[in-house]
């Protein structure tokens, strides 16, 4: 505990206070100098070597130490989407103030029934632990199915109120970028910017994941014209101007080509006479017909167009083939610690939603925190003070927590509830950034595939009132078993299937018992007790064939181990690294705890962990030439999958 009180929680104290500061500055048109702040922001000393605690200045130390302290402070309140602008005073001194808008999204409020269809879709499809999930559910943020990035927060409201945005993105190189914002597109759980290049007619697509500044909302505004905006949203990423379709015909086992045609809608099958069945399939491109056949592998031999025989052929022989660097020169940045104004930030839009407000059990809870931590930290809120000299008090401080204890006797360790007050509407604060909300939608959309609840409807149309219907989701349509699946997990039901499990050509029957179902990037998995196995699985419900029979479940399973099911993988096996091209990155973004580094020759290298020597197999020969795996054990992976599959062409 003497850590949590240390440094930390001095930084945290000088950090919100700053924040609701600068906001209440905004608010009054009194912007603040660094030098009013450094003079009169005062914060609790920890650790306490008294029966309370003092007050000390927030900045102290010599005037280099100080400036540094400061700007260190901006750049992290801007790191969540904060724009704090800087204003020149009469006396040409500068003044700072926070847009509390730049951050916070106009005030939602959900009825009953809207709040428990977004519960239910922040489990299904959510951030996990950075997002909202903890601020509408009274249960651990488990692992989420969506990307988390903060940089969500300024392209919202720039979408929102059609301003330019300004960012560095990581292409071939790493290069500022004005653009005018469109639309976000989310295809199999990746989310795209869409955008017109500034001072030009041209609409591009910019992945989220590979913005690497926080996009800064420029003063210019912009016209969006119908065909602009149709033309952005019919962007895909794999967008040519001149689409070329290419009629693929492949042949294959029956398992296979029956899971083929629920997943290709289109697709024609044909059996013959060997016993095999052939399978044709249209495609927008050459491209996206290339990565079918590749994803597929073994499992299908090309037939048709000839030309692509040439393009697989050439491809193959580029499989995991290039220099890569010596590991030990490769330097990979650690995780990114907590972050403890984000955290704090956290635990106050939790109170703001709870109309009868949390207690510590209850805020402990959901956030997996030490109820001494979230004493600690709430107890700052509810008293804090900063600059109240200077400010002819706080009445009007803008954090509204108000402390209600059963025993003041016992205040420290009484199980206090946390509520807000606020004087009238006008000054209710609102617990979403702008990031929630794009949260919100996506997660509430993807539920709609599961949960017929006109709430959901209801809840989508709230959110797009406030911020615009500026989000599209590209919905799976390959899951046709879905809704059997679901009714299983919900009627605690046992289902036979037929599945066929990663790179399997043939299908299994297994009986599982559903129970829960989750997205990540654009799949639906259930996780599920397989009494065929008798331990606890993983599934993906697009690989399910077919639901043969269902029963009562049983009891007496053992618990799930498994804390976050979804992206485990990402924290088990060996460790690889492989160094890719620009264009290959898109592989390997997805990878559950993938961390990247940028090379000076303009590559990328990507280092993950895999359980299974075969899914890195696939994952080479997906990526092709201009990927080469750099780590020494698995120097060979994909070639002899590659070899296989052009002995058969």
């Amino acid at each position: 505990m003497s850590s949590i009180r240390g440094g930390v929680e001095q930084s945290r104290e000088r950090l919100i206070a700053l924040v609701l500061l600068l906001q209440r500055a905004w608010t009054d048109a009194k912007p603040l100098t660094q030098e009013e702040i450094v003079r009169d922001l005062k914060i609790d000393e920890y650790p306490v070597s008294s029966k309370g605690p003092k007050k000390i200045r927030a900045y102290e130390g010599n005037e280099g130490a100080v400036r540094q302290k400061f700007e260190r402070d901006k750049a992290r309140i801007r790191e969540l989407g904060f724009e704090i602008e800087t204003v020149t005073l009469p006396d040409d001194s500068i003044g700072y103030k926070i847009d509390p808008s730049s951050g916070y999204a106009p005030v939602i409020h959900f009825t009953e029934n809207e709040q428990r269809v977004v519960q239910l879709a922040l489990r299904f499809c959510g951030f996990g632990s950075s997002g909202a999930f903890s601020v509408f559910n009274d249960t651990p943020a488990g692992d989420g199915g969506l990307e988390f990035s903060a940089y969500y927060t300024p392209v919202v409201r720039a979408l929102k109120l059609h301003r330019v945005l300004a960012f560095t993105y990581q292409s071939s190189t790493n290069k500022m970028r004005t653009v005018e914002p469109l639309v976000i597109d989310v295809f199999k759980g990746t989310s795209y910017l869409v955008a017109r290049v500034r001072g030009t007619s041209e609409i591009k697509g910019y992945r989220i994941s590979r913005i690497t500044s926080m996009p800064v909302v420029l003063p210019d505004t912009f016209d969006v014209d119908d065909e602009s905006l149709a033309i952005a949203k019919a962007w895909r990423a794999e967008f040519q101007k001149t689409p070329s379709p290419v009629d693929v015909v492949v042949t294959t086992n029956a398992n296979y080509a029956d899971l083929l045609v629920r997943q290709y809608p289109s697709a024609l099958a044909a059996q013959k006479k060997d016993g095999k069945v052939e399978v044709g399939i249209s495609f927008e491109n050459s491209r996206t017909a290339l990565r079918f056949i590749l994803e597929a592998a073994e499992r299908v031999r090309l037939q048709s167009p000839k030309p692509m025989k040439e393009d697989l052929k050439d491809w193959l022989e580029g499989v995991n083939r290039g220099r890569a660097p010596s590991i030990e020169t490769l330097k990979f940045s650690g995780p990114v610690s907590n972050d403890v104004l984000g955290e704090t930030l956290q635990l106050l839009h939790a109170v703001y939603v709870a109309e009868d407000g949390l207690r510590i059990s209850e805020l402990a809870t959901r956030f997996s925190l030490d109820p001494g931590h979230v004493r600690l930290i709430m107890d700052r809120l509810s008293s804090l003070e900063p600059m109240a000299e200077a400010n002819d008090g706080s009445g009007r401080f803008p954090a509204h927590v108000i402390k209600d204890c059963d025993d003041w006797d016992h205040e420290n360790t009484d199980d206090s509830t946390y509520r807000v007050d606020y004087v009238n509407e006008f000054d209710e604060p609102s617990p979403f950034m702008w990031r929630d909300l794009f949260e919100l939608n996506i997660a509430l959309r993807e539920a709609s595939r599961v949960y017929q609840d006109p709430a959901i409807y209801s809840a989508i149309e709230k959110i797009e009132d406030v911020a615009s219907s500026l989000v599209q989701v590209e919905l799976a349509t390959n899951e046709a078993l879905l809704d059997q699946v679901q009714s299983a997990v919900a009627n605690h039901e046992q289902i036979k299937i037929q599945y066929t499990p990663g790179v399997a050509e043939e299908s299994q029957t297994r009986s599982i018992e559903p129970r829960e179902i989750k997205v990540l990037n654009g799949h639906t998995y259930v996780r599920a007790y397989c009494t065929t196995r008798e331990a606890w699985r993983t599934f993906r419900v697009d690989r399910i064939n077919a639901v043969l029979a269902k029963s009562p479940a049983g009891g007496g399973r053992p618990p799930d181990r498994a804390i976050n099911w979804l992206t485990e993988v990402g924290g088990e096996g060996d460790e690889v690294v492989v160094v890719v091209e620009a264009p290959q990155r898109y592989h390997f973004e997805p990878l559950p705890s993938a961390q990247w580094l940028a090379l000076d020759d303009g590559r990328h290298a990507v280092k993950f962990r895999v359980s299974n020597e075969s899914f890195l197999d696939h994952l080479m020969l997906l990526a092709g030439p201009g990927a080469v795996v750099a780590t020494a054990k698995f120097a060979e992976a994909g070639h002899d999958l590659a070899r296989r599959i052009a002995a058969q062409l």
